[in-house]
């Protein structure tokens, strides 16, 4: 169930029948090679989460373009707010959904630089004393079996990190249209392997991904076709959904709410 798509007069129909559960489905627009859209995190990600909500009941709110890519600023097309504003932004959105009446949000992720800020803005909601939980999960996340099959069937173990085999495949299997392979260079794909003396330590710096892939693109999408892109987008949504499904289930994170608001308006008791 779309949100946009609902009528105010079944919107509380929409909420009972989804389990209290809205998919809040984020990424960013940023440059994916020069062969994919700068869209690509929103094409996948909001595709995906339809999907899984039509497997799994939920309702899916609007795609939502507010996070993390300072990363990406020195090439044309991304729209990267301040970390301030990605924070507020988001956490209004999520106070705007509760409103409505879901009391279970997940923030499903198409894109990799959120991997810092969104457990980060799940780390203060116990500090926030808010009436509804809200979850995180990052889509392309894959089971070891699924990838096994997608490489058995590509010919290669290299996935690929940014517009590489699963994204392009996605992207041909979803909007063949955008799809350019002639465009890309390859060899832009590799890691130039600066910071590396720093990265093997364990340092992270902002510059960690600048530092080994300026080019806005990791990983050979040579491989990619729309059949595997079709495989790869049904592994997706199927684990989406299986998401959905224990987050239904939960029943302890709620508890934790009530019992953890108490205890830390009075530490000493």
């Amino acid at each position: 169930m779309l949100w946009e798509e609902l009528n105010a007069k079944n919107f509380p129909k929409s909420v009972k029948e989804s389990g209290g559960v809205c998919l809040l489905p984020i990424g960013v627009l940023e440059k994916h090679g020069n062969h994919l859209p700068v869209g690509t995190d929103m094409f996948i990600g909001q595709a995906v989460c339809k999907k899984a909500a039509e497997i799994e009941k939920a309702v899916v709110f609007p795609y939502y373009l507010l996070g993390q890519i300072a990363e990406a600023k020195h090439y044309p097309g991304c729209i990267a707010a301040s970390h301030k504003l990605i924070m507020k932004a988001l956490l209004e959105m999520c106070d705007e959904i509760a409103r409505n009446g879901f009391n279970k949000i997940v923030i499903a992720s198409s894109h990799g630089g959120n991997g810092h800020f969104l457990p980060f803005f799940l780390q203060e909601m116990p500090r926030l004393n808010r009436s509804y939980n809200a979850y995180t999960y990052f889509i392309p996340n894959l089971k070891k079996e699924q990838v096994k099959i997608i490489s058995d069937k590509a010919g290669t173990d290299d996935m690929g990190f940014h517009a590489g085999l699963t994204e392009t495949a996605a992207i041909m299997h979803l909007r063949p249209d955008l799809v350019d392979m002639k465009a890309q260079d390859v060899s832009e794909s590799r890691s130039k392997d600066r910071l590396a003396q720093l990265r093997e330590k364990g340092v992270f710096t902002g510059f960690n991904w600048y530092s080994e892939y300026p080019y806005h693109f990791a990983g050979d999408p040579s491989p990619a076709t729309p059949e595997l892109g079709k495989i790869y987008f049904d592994f997706v949504c199927e684990n989406l959904a299986e998401v959905i499904r224990a987050v239904k289930a939960d029943d302890e994170s709620e508890k934790f709410l009530k019992e953890f608001s108490l205890a830390a308006q009075k530490p000493l008791d």
